[in-house]
């Protein structure tokens, strides 16, 4: 299972507190002698010097602010990942300390970004090309998402809006560079979403016995179902009130229906055909995969900001079919990633992409 994402000022409040509130993130343009780091690794593309464009494919650019909030959001979560393993010394740049043997931090932070901001515009373009744009739901809940940053800023922290943003995300930040991110955001994510159901309802079970088979795949242990919702905290706490009323309601009547009456509580989702091999998030994995566990057990997880009222529905396919399933998914995955970029022109602004740093 691929986790679902929490909202991205959500998760950039989470990485604002484990970095302890003494990162920012700053952006400066680097002097265009100074060549690219050759640790950097991205898609074949070309050379852009367009002013405050960092990145960009046929339709659809990326600022220098909001390559900046991708380079915090993805490659922070990276950097606290990161620092497990090894020490950051805070006192030299990313790009001046070695992570690997090759690879500096900055290297290594910088190429995960890129490989996400690049899914991500793939997945923009593909849903332009199909006609497809924002909801006027989706419209609605980015303009919830923004009306409640604003809130938070101002009650909390005494804040604007631009001013709290650069807070989390640098001085390249501000109230229209989020939303700009929101915006490619969503719409990433909706085609991402459509995208698997169709990629999925392509495999035919013809074709996963005839895999299973073929590489000798033969585990028949079932997989297991699970409904959920996600409650996001308030004020930096669970939700009790509402997590105890989708509780009190499930354990009532433990069927997935029950939560579609919470829906304007948090978020709804379902997973199907789940195995340990496949989970996101280990709360999860560890509550669904308990030895105990029973269809119709209900339970609650913590993660991120959100607390996850969690529903075991049922099993699904055995773990041969599900592994099966799974690679001849990512071979029809990759066939249509290559296609994509074959077909796109990616620019790149070298001088923004390799000039940001942690301070």
């Amino acid at each position: 299972m691929k986790g679902k994402r929490t909202g991205a000022v959500e998760r950039g409040i989470a990485l604002l507190l484990v970095l302890l509130c003494v990162v920012s993130l700053a952006a400066c343009k680097k002097g265009s002698d100074v060549p690219l780091s050759p640790g950097l690794s991205m898609i074949e593309g070309e050379p852009i010097y367009e002013k405050d464009v960092a990145m960009r494919t046929d339709h659809v650019s990326v600022t220098a602010g909001m390559m900046a909030f991708f380079f915090y959001d993805y490659g922070g979560a990276l950097m606290t990942e990161m620092e497990k393993t090894k020490a950051y010394d805070p006192s030299k740049s990313l790009h001046d300390q070695l992570y690997t043997d090759t690879l500096s931090w900055y290297d290594v932070m910088m190429n995960a970004t890129l490989e996400k901001v690049s899914q991500l515009l793939i997945y923009c373009e593909a849903a332009k090309a199909e006609g497809l744009s924002l909801t006027e739901e989706q419209t609605d809940s980015l303009e919830k998402q923004i009306s409640q940053l604003k809130f938070d800023a101002a009650a909390a922290y005494s804040l604007s809006a631009d001013a709290y943003l650069q807070t989390l995300y640098g001085p390249l930040m501000n109230e229209q560079e989020f939303r700009r991110v929101l915006e490619l955001e969503m719409l990433a994510t909706d085609y991402s979403q459509k995208l698997t159901q169709r990629l999925e309802t392509g495999i035919t079970e013809e074709q996963i016995d005839a895999f299973a088979r073929e590489n000798g795949l033969t585990d028949d242990t079932l997989s297991r179902n699970m409904a959920y919702l996600a409650i996001p905290y308030v004020g930096g706490k669970a939700n009790e009130e509402s997590v105890n009323a989708v509780l009190a309601a499930l354990n009532n009547a433990p069927k997935a229906e029950t939560l579609d009456v919470f829906a304007a509580d948090g978020t709804l989702g379902s997973e199907q055909n789940l195995t340990p091999d496949n989970m996101g998030y280990a709360a999860m994995k560890e509550w669904l995969f308990a030895d105990a566990r029973r269809i119709s057990d209900v339970g609650r997880v913590e993660i991120g900001n959100s607390t996850y009222i969690l529903l075991y529905t049922g099993n699904g396919m055995s773990y041969a079919a599900v592994s099966a399933r799974m690679s001849l998914y990512d071979a029809a995955y990759a066939n249509w990633y290559n296609t994509w970029v074959e077909q796109l022109t990616f620019g790149y602004n070298y001088d923004i992409i390799d000039g940001y740093d942690v301070q």
